[in-house]
This record gives C-alpha cells, structure tokens and sequence, in this order.
C-alpha cells in the first residue's frame, strides 16, 4: 500500500514537470517545421508543416534524416495503418474505464476543434491530463495524412498515437520536446534531420525587445534538449542553431543597450531635483549616518 502511493506521488511529480514545461515552451516561436499554440495549463497545440520544400541553391537532401526505418519514432511504412494509435482495448486498459467503454478521449473532440490550420500543415493536440496522469497525443487535422479511417472507424480520429515517447513514458525520462521530435518526424515528409532547425529570419524580423527576450528564451529551450539529447541524429544541428541564437540574442542585447542607456540618463537628469548636485561640505545619506 505505502510503495503504491509513493508510486502514485512519484507520477503525479512527473506529470506536473510535464506540464511546466508545456508552459514554458508554449510560448516559444521560431522553428522551421512547427508552431506551438498554448491552450491552457494542461493542453498544447502543435502545428507542423507536411512537406519540407528545398531552399534556394541548397540540396534538400541535406536536411533529411539518415536514420534508418527502424530508428525513427514510427516507421514509415506504419501510416495509412491502424497501428499508429492506440485500440480502444488499450485505451480502455490505460484509463481503468473498461466496464464503462471509456478510452483515452481528448477534452474535446477533433470535430469541435476551432484552430486554423494551414493547408500544408496538420495539428495536433499534446496533453498532461490529470486524469490520465501522463501525457497523451491526438490528431487535430488531416487525420488522412496518417491513417487511413473508414466510415465505420471514423470515431477513431480522436484515439491518442502510439508514440515511442508516450509509450516509454512509465520507464523513461521523458520531455515535451521528445514529443515533438517524434512528430516532426511522423508528420514531415521527408523526415527532416533537425526537428528544432530555427528560422533565424523569424527573429531578425521582430522589434529590437522581443528579439531580446525571444532569442533568450530560444537559448534555453537548446540548452534544455542539448542536456536530454544524448547522441541522437540532431544534437550537432541543435548545437549549430544554439550557437547562432546565442550569437543573435547577445548582439541584440548590445544594440538595446546602446539605444536604451542614454534614454535612462536623460530621463535621471530630468528626475533629478534642482539644486539637488554635490555641494562640498554638506553630506547625505548614509554618509552622514556613518560618518564615512
């Protein structure tokens, strides 16, 4: 009894760092292949594009992942497959609800679900709900891109996927960002080799403060999946782009440094009160205090 509870604190420990870390990263912009939209404390959308299209006079064959089929998150040959999310007897299982037919339903249904969603891009929701006690992910678009659904199935779009990072939940150390790895590489075809590459243009683009803080939040969220990464195919890409925001966010400081100081002096002088200068002889504050 007391080794299930301790159990039970341990999952409820790990579940709440999940869902700290929705809450810092949801925030974050500047990927090349996907967009994150925080919903709540509990829900996170994701948007990640289809396709990845060759940039100009560079080859596309050097941004795709040399990973062997077996190596990556789910095998390619598995979409169009049931195979990719959970059965109803699985979920039923999980979530402890067989004897009421209940699975592992998001909080609302896929058909109800009102994001935009680009032609080009599908969404999905990535959750930590309290109630499932880890986290779980669902497809919010374009369900055809990864399984195939028949009439008969079609409620089966709102079932979570099987993913390696929610699988190994239980057994593993496991991040939000192992989660959008794994995605990238479900959804983007074909599988890019970086799933965080930046799009450093994104940043050079916004207002000289939210360049600031922007790129510093970038450079921690690097930091963070450098620290977990270990040797996966994307670490030394991961380390190029830290090294490129980090070079970024510091110039940016230096120029809102230049730009921001004389504005902070003017503004002293002028809040500085008339007759307020030195006068010899006459002493203030802790000076006069301590006799300094």
């Amino acid at each position: 009894m007391a080794a299930a509870t301790e159990r039970e604190k341990a999952e409820k420990k790990r579940l709440q760092a999940f869902l700290g870390e929705i809450l810092r990263v949801g925030a974050i912009k500047g990927f090349q292949y996907f967009t994150l939209y925080l919903r709540g404390r509990e829900e996170l959308l994701c948007s990640i594009i289809n396709e990845l299209k060759p940039e100009s006079g560079v080859p596309l064959s050097t941004h795709i992942s040399t990973e062997k089929s077996s190596e990556l998150p789910l095998n390619k040959s598995e979409k169009q497959g049931s195979s990719l999310m959970l059965s109803i007897g699985t979920q039923q299982r999980l979530s402890g609800l067989a004897h009421m037919n209940i699975g592992l339903p998001p909080a609302s249904p896929s058909d109800k679900e009102i994001t935009p969603v680009a032609p080009d891009q599908t969404l999905f929701l990535i959750a930590g709900y309290a109630r499932y006690n880890c986290p779980y992910v669902w497809i919010r678009s374009h369900h055809h891109r990864l399984v195939n659904l028949t009439h008969a199935s079609s409620a089966d779009k709102d079932n979570p996927l099987k993913l390696n990072a929610t699988n190994n939940w239980g057994r593993e150390e496991i991040h939000l960002w192992d989660i959008l790895a794994e995605l990238v590489h479900l959804c983007t075809v074909p599988a890019p080799r970086n799933p965080f590459a930046l799009d450093l243009v994104y940043f050079q683009q916004l207002p000289l403060a939210d360049r600031v803080t922007s790129t510093g939040a970038m450079v921690w969220l690097l930091q963070q999946i450098l620290k977990s990464s270990g040797n996966k195919e994307y670490t030394g890409k991961v380390f190029e782009d830290l090294h490129d925001v980090t070079k970024l966010h510091f110039h940016s400081m230096q120029q809102w440094a230049r730009e921001k100081l004389p504005q902070q002096q003017q503004q002293q002088q002028q809040q500085r009160p008339a007759g307020g200068g030195y006068r010899p002889g006459v002493q203030r504050g802790p000076t006069a205090v301590y006799g300094y």
